[in-house]
């Protein structure tokens, strides 16, 4: 009998956790739609910045694809272990181009405030481009390793769920900590470092002669930074128990719900940080009101 209600929790519970994670990957997809179409129809926002926020909503649009994949796998659990198994590098691969493209962005934001005067000199055209073409050929190129690795994968048929981890030895260790160091050290660490020294910036005496709307530029970017750490740092947890033999149920979904909401909270925060983005914004939210109320007058 407890076995049976423990199947009936397992049950519900597999259910509502990925009903939920469901719900913000969809939600996240459409968030990242919306932003490209924003940025698209706004002039004032095809440049540096433009590029890599589409860089950003590219590979997360593909990224939360690949998720609702693995999630209606799942449940079918069709007999291609070799499928799932490059579904979950690709995952990594999404993932590092993220972690990627949010740290540029932070690195943007710090040289637009900090560095005003060597701002044109420091980002070029060629400079962000050579910079989203390399970070989707290295991290396709570090998952590509996986098949120089010995016994990476391991499965359990036996399980009920039937989940593949990763399974760490002396000789594959290498790889799991090359994907840790790409996609979560070296982003958290560039992120952090940008910034500390905008706080820094912010104690100069020279900030009394700022004017209240560079001011308030600098406050919205610490924001952006926060946002941006706390997202790369509730990716660890999900990384550990997505990659390593750990089986919680719930709790990788709740650390997937936060980590998630960053897909969400990013539309505001583009909203509140750019005003030519905000113009937009508003323009196509008036012209939509205008449509849907003039085939009632």
């Amino acid at each position: 009998m407890d076995k049976d209600n423990a199947t009936v929790l397992f049950t519900d519970t597999a259910i509502i956790t990925t009903a939920i994670t469901g719900l913000l990957n969809a939600l996240g997809i459409i968030g990242n739609i919306v932003i490209i179409f924003i940025i698209a129809r706004t002039r004032d926002m095809r440049g540096f910045s433009g590029a890599l926020m589409i860089n950003h909503a590219v590979a997360e649009i593909i990224q939360e694809s690949v998720i609702q994949i693995v999630l209606i796998y799942a449940y079918i659990r069709p007999g291609f272990v070799q499928f799932y198994i490059h579904l979950r590098l690709s995952l990594f691969s999404l993932s590092g181009v993220v972690s990627h493209s949010v740290s540029a962005l932070s690195v943007n934001l710090y040289l637009a405030i900090y560095r005003q005067e060597q701002y044109k000199r420091l980002v070029t055209w060629k400079r962000v481009f050579a910079f989203m073409a390399c970070s989707w050929t290295i991290n396709i190129a570090i998952s590509s390793l996986y098949h120089v690795v010995p016994s990476v994968y391991t499965v359990d048929l036996k399980s009920h769920s039937d989940i593949m981890y990763m399974d760490l030895t002396p000789s594959n260790c290498w790889f799991f900590l090359l994907l840790v160091l790409n996609i979560l050290v070296i982003p958290i660490c560039t992120t952090t470092t940008c910034y500390l020294r905008i706080r820094s910036f912010m104690k100069c005496p020279t900030m009394s002669t700022i004017g209240p709307n560079i001011m308030h530029k600098v406050q919205l970017s610490q924001m952006t930074h926060i946002t941006t750490i706390i997202f790369l740092l509730t990716f660890i947890p999900i990384f550990i128990i997505i990659s390593a033999k750990v089986q919680i149920q719930g709790v990788k979904a709740v650390f997937w719900a936060v980590n998630s909401s960053y897909y969400i909270i990013k539309l505001f925060l583009y909203f509140r940080l750019y005003k030519p983005f905000r113009e937009t914004a508003k323009a196509i939210c008036r012209n939509f009101c205008r449509d849907r109320e003039c085939p009632t007058q």
